[in-house]
């Protein structure tokens, strides 16, 4: 009896329920009388359906993360390539700008030389305590011959001690058995420059006690020994010491020209400049003698 009871009143309420929601579909789809009790209802109920959403969400976000951190790998590597690369290329900027003002200063140094000039780019430093040698791309196929003088935008870089088809050697000034005569900018005085095998340091020959010479003095090539022309900077005194018992004052002096730097040098051809000032004065004599030859 009572199991009966209780299965008739499920009945009923299911029945119940059914004809209350037909009823409340067929209102609400005719009139406007639910839309307050509705509109109160999804009010009330928005923070039950704003809990039942967090674990949706927060599945969303770890799903999202774990998939995106491939892509966020690959973009940090792609960007960490470009930067590199970036890098590198700035690099070479700054190298090709200073190459170009190097080439620039030569260029403005060869308007200055009465000498023929050729321009000359290093190929190999060899520099140690006992030989600063330095190789350049041109050779006998350039017209390079065996102690030419070599020099770049700001004074004497050495000479031609070896010359072979397609390179050459040149010894430069700091090289401990190289030695050459120079004088002083501000006198004349004449003396010889010989290098210590140090690149900014060369010392200062020969020189008694009472020498008019002192600290901040240019040295310039004297022209003696036909190997450098006249006039080009070699050095510049920094050190001026008088030993007692000894005949000669110790000086020491710094090159002038860029010998650690240098990129590219001039070599000097005084013989084809020679050549060409012996045509002139031929010339010039043959015009004076045709001269003569017509007046009479």
């Amino acid at each position: 009896m009572e199991k009966q009871f209780r299965k008739s009143s499920g009945w009923f309420q299911f029945c119940t329920m059914l004809v209350t929601s037909v009823v409340l579909l067929l209102v609400d789809s005719n009139t406007s009388w639910l839309n307050s009790p509705r509109n109160a209802l999804s009010v009330a109920l928005r923070p039950i359906q704003v809990l039942a959403s967090v674990p949706s969400s927060i599945g969303n976000w770890v799903s999202g993360t774990m998939s995106a951190e491939p892509d966020v790998k690959i973009a940090y590597e792609n960007l960490r390539s470009e930067y590199f690369k970036l890098k590198s290329e700035t690099l070479l900027l700054r190298t090709l700008q200073e190459e170009n003002a190097g080439l620039r200063a030569l260029l403005d140094a060869t308007e200055r030389l009465e000498e023929k000039v050729t321009l000359a780019e290093l190929m190999q430093v060899s520099l140690d305590r006992d030989s600063h040698r330095v190789s350049i791309r041109q050779g006998l196929s350039d017209s390079v011959y065996l102690g030419q003088a070599v020099v770049d935008d700001k004074g004497v870089i050495g000479q031609i001690t070896e010359v072979m088809p397609l390179s050459s050697v040149v010894v430069l000034i700091t090289d401990p058995g190289h030695a050459m005569p120079v004088q002083v900018e501000r006198n004349g005085l004449r003396t010889i420059v010989r290098g210590t095998g140090s690149l900014s340091t060369v010392d200062v020959l020969y020189l008694n006690q009472n020498s008019d010479i002192k600290q901040g003095d240019i040295l310039l090539s004297s022209g003696l020994g036909e190997r450098f022309p006249n006039g080009y900077p070699v050095a510049q005194v920094v050190d001026v010491a008088i030993i007692e018992d000894e005949a000669f004052m110790r000086v020491t002096a710094s090159p002038i020209a860029k010998l650690d730097r240098s990129n590219h040098v001039l070599l000097l051809s005084r013989e084809a400049k020679n050549m060409e000032v012996g045509a002139n004065q031929v010339s010039q004599s043959q015009k004076e003698t045709d001269g003569d030859l017509s007046d009479e």
